[in-house]
């Protein structure tokens, strides 16, 4: 496979990166704005008259009508920056879900949906057993799904005022945290196939694998510069082995990341026969790689990297949290062994010569 990206590949990785280092500045993401903030309402408009947030819709529904690659390159450069909004929920995980089936979601959930590709609403996903739920306060709507214990019952799920959810403190200190709430409105039931909630599932969780490649590419751009430029005895501490070793060490876990994610995307857009086995593999690799990236990027900046002034720690917390948000290192290697074994006892069997 190419991983080369093509031209409109190249140009929209190039517009999102722009965007978001003028829109939301790791200045910016310090302050943790909630949803009742002007300004944080302001960007999630702009990103709606970007594109971003109709980019997997069809033409028919709004949509640009990309795939998950497309996807994958903007939520890099979203991880690049720290994004505190919940654009993986609201333009992966409901568009995914929304377009296969437009007319079966409820009617609460279409309006909110065509609410959000306008920009005037940002809708968070979460899982009715999830005990702590991200972006409190910092969207507009958060989804609450059930799944049903029986087979074939459908979806259900309950919208709760996102913005009015009291936050609490949280590891990463440019997102807002809250325990999970009982939703006090109405189930609503969402005829969704299992396929196509696996699919929109999926998606998701490799879009926060690809915030973790950006998360991972940009300390170690930080971490390069401070190599560059700190002077010790003389010379500067990069041209020490010891430094380089460990830097091109993270260099490769991030490239390893980046590649399997864009696999994976493919993969999963094409419905690939080895489509689970490459998503388990991206997570794997993205959370290995950007936890590596960011432990080493404060030990290169050293006592510096410490200190809140330094913008490293943002990177090395944003990178645990996503990662327990995907179930830790020790989860992705258990699903990845346990995809390895199951096409190794479904493969063809050798033929004897």
């Amino acid at each position: 496979m190419d991983f080369a990206l093509n031209q409109a590949q190249q140009m929209l990785q190039a517009s999102a990166r722009r965007f978001f280092a003028d829109h939301h500045p790791l200045t910016r993401a310090r302050q943790a704005l909630p949803w009742s903030d002007a300004a944080q309402q302001r960007l999630w408009a702009d990103m709606a008259d970007m594109g971003f947030l109709a980019l997997l819709l069809p033409e028919d529904q709004g949509g640009l009508a990309l795939g998950l690659t497309e996807a994958s390159l903007l939520a890099e450069e979203a991880g690049r920056q720290l994004l505190n909004l919940p654009w993986a929920a609201s333009a992966v995980w409901l568009a995914l879900a929304c377009r296969a089936a437009p007319a079966s979601a409820p009617a609460p959930l279409r309006d909110a949906v065509q609410a959000m590709l306008a920009g005037r609403r940002a809708l968070h996903v979460v899982d009715a057993g999830d005990g702590w739920w991200d972006h409190a306060g910092q969207c507009s709507d958060i989804v609450v799904i059930r799944e049903s214990p029986a087979p074939g019952e459908p979806l259900q799920l309950a919208l709760i005022d996102g913005a009015a959810v009291s936050a609490a403190p949280a590891l990463d200190p440019t997102l807002r945290q809250a325990p999970a709430l009982a939703p006090a409105g109405p189930w609503h039931d969402w005829a969704l196939d299992a396929a196509t909630r696996a699919q929109a599932r999926t998606g998701y969780r490799l879009m926060r694998a690809a915030e973790l490649v950006g998360v991972a590419q940009a300390a170690l751009e930080l971490a390069a510069g401070y190599a560059r430029e700190r002077v010790q005895f003389g010379r500067p501490i990069g041209s020490n082995q010891a430094i380089k070793h460990q830097l091109a060490n993270a260099w490769m876990g991030v490239d390893n990341a980046r590649l399997a994610v864009l696999y994976a995307t493919a993969a999963l857009n094409e419905r690939l026969p080895d489509a689970r086995l490459a998503c388990a593999a991206a997570e794997a690799s993205a959370i290995e790689g950007a936890l590596q990236a960011t432990r080493s990027a404060l030990q290169v900046h050293g006592g510096m990297g410490f200190t809140w002034e330094s913008d490293v720690h943002l990177y090395l917390k944003r990178a645990q949290h996503l990662a327990t948000r995907l179930g830790g290192a020790s989860r992705a290697l258990q699903q990845l062994e346990a995809q390895v074994w199951d096409a190794a006892a479904n493969a063809p069997s050798a033929t004897p010569v």
